[in-house]
């Protein structure tokens, strides 16, 4: 997000979502090193993790690439949308493995359903921000 869009929750939200990767960067090698985990099994889920992290944070700057609209029409609170939507979806999907990485290290065992809440929650954030879009887009056509 660029930091003439960023207020001060905007911030705040930036480094929490920050500080919870780096803690499950932190867990994913306690949790390599207490249970002699595969070295392979966690870099693939920190890469995951940096890889989405990463393309999540470029959409917040690029926000027009999202839903392939011009500079010009991706402005004011389509833009915030855009943007919400993107920082909303990066922090339910890093949460997500932050809880799982928690349970992994506890011992715990999470439910398999767990997955699909988590994936659910982040197409119920996606649809509820494009309708808002759609419904400006559809308001601006009109007049």
């Amino acid at each position: 997000m660029r930091k003439k869009d960023m207020t001060t929750l905007d911030l705040l939200l930036e480094a929490f979502g920050l500080m919870a990767a780096v803690i499950y960067f932190c867990l994913q090698i306690w949790f390599g090193i207490s249970y002699r985990a595969d070295a392979l099994r966690i870099i693939m889920n920190v890469l995951t993790l940096l890889l989405v992290y990463a393309g999540l944070s470029l959409l917040q700057v690029y926000p027009e690439r999202v839903n392939n609209l011009s500079k010009e029409v991706c402005s004011g609170k389509i833009r915030t949308y855009t943007i919400h939507m993107v920082r909303d979806i990066k922090m339910i999907f890093v949460i997500s493995l932050l809880f799982t990485s928690v349970c992994d290290v506890l011992g715990g065992e999470i439910d398999p359903a767990y997955s699909l809440i988590a994936g659910g929650l982040m197409i119920l954030t996606a649809v509820i921000f494009e309708l808002k879009i759609i419904r400006i887009l559809r308001n601006g056509k009109k007049k």
